[in-house]
């Protein structure tokens, strides 16, 4: 007689996880007047910044009920100071009230910034922004054929004055990915009476090149240029990221 089979459970293997990487030079503080940026290779989301969570690396992982949960959750290009705070989701699950939706660190990302935002320009003034903290761009379309250079690098420069008629703002981009690159350039200004505003360049809310600018309070005597944008490259490739300039 043939004694019976006890079947064999496998192990629970508990996800990896993958560490964060990056730092802030202090934790964000959110002042009364906040907004935040969220980017994935879907759409953009951006806003009043009613709530965020900072944990302990300086990754957020909750920003305005948009929220990065799972074990092995891991952020990237993790950077900022009290005055914003800016990183990439690369591993995870991002929950909000449009869904939920799983990736993996070999192809995808979610970047976020938040940043206090200006409560008023000054009348006049010209001042120098610093070379830009950039998180690593991801490929979101636009090459046919199959592709394995999902992340790039991007810098930058970015200008801004002020006159009787706004904040002057300026910014290029330079992306690079898979041996091709990019270059962007966008501009807008701010009026007097509306700081707090966006402004859109090119065809970036239509999944083209452009980009979204925005102001932001970097604390006494230093003001924030914070970018959203979306390049193609000369071979066709369509790379997006954000970025943050500190002018003063």
């Amino acid at each position: 007689m043939t004694p019976p089979v006890t079947p064999v459970t496998p192990p629970v293997v508990p996800p990896v996880a993958i560490p964060d990487l990056g730092a802030v030079s202090a934790p964000f503080v959110k002042a009364n007047v906040a907004r935040y940026m969220v980017n994935t290779t879907g759409g953009q989301n951006s806003g009043v910044l009613r709530s965020v969570v900072q944990d302990s690396s300086g990754a957020l992982s909750e920003i305005s009920g948009i929220a990065l949960t799972g074990a092995d959750a891991a952020t990237r290009n993790i950077s900022g100071d009290a005055s914003f705070a800016q990183g990439r989701w690369i591993k995870g699950t991002v929950t909000s009230a449009s869904g939920n939706y799983n990736f993996e660190a070999v192809n995808a990302s979610t970047h976020y910034v938040v940043y206090n935002t200006l409560t008023a320009l000054p009348a006049s003034g010209t001042v120098s922004c610093d070379a830009g903290v950039f998180t690593a761009p991801n490929y979101a379309g636009g090459l046919s054929g199959w592709q394995t250079t999902y992340f790039g690098t991007a810098s930058g420069s970015g200008s801004l004055a002020f006159d009787a008629s706004g904040a002057k703002v300026n910014v290029t981009i330079d992306t690079q990915a898979g041996g091709s690159s990019g270059q962007l350039k966008g501009s807008t200004v701010f009026s007097p009476s509306m700081p707090t505003a966006m402004g859109f360049t090119g065809m970036y809310l239509a999944s083209g090149n452009g980009m979204q600018l925005m102001l932001g309070d970097g604390g006494p005597g230093r003001y924030l240029l914070v970018v959203g944008y979306k390049t193609t490259l000369a071979n066709g490739a369509n790379y997006q990221g954000v970025a943050t300039f500190r002018c003063s």
